[in-house]
């Protein structure tokens, strides 16, 4: 079976770009109050994206579908993420 060409340039651009809010961690950590429960939801978010970048890189040769939905939901994460810090449930 012939193996299917690596993904193109331009979703890895889309991938990377996706990826970038992570770096807002920081400001994430000092917006979230110390005895919130869900802080420690903080501390997986990075590891999250980074695998989910990873995996729709790698899977989009052959399963485009799937990669666009691990690219949704690693923006969905980044909603939640910036939701549970901005808006805290009380």
């Amino acid at each position: 079976m012939p193996t299917p060409p690596p993904a193109p340039r331009w979703f890895l651009l889309v991938v990377i770009l996706s990826a970038l809010p992570v770096f807002q961690l920081p400001m994430l950590i000092g917006a979230a109050s110390p005895e919130s429960p869900y802080r420690m939801w903080l501390w997986f978010y990075p590891i999250y994206v980074v695998v989910a970048a990873y995996l729709a890189w790698q899977c989009y040769p052959q399963r485009r579908t799937l990669a666009w939905v691990l690219v949704a939901l690693m923006w969905m994460a980044h909603v939640c993420m910036w939701t549970l810090c901005f808006m805290p449930l009380e």
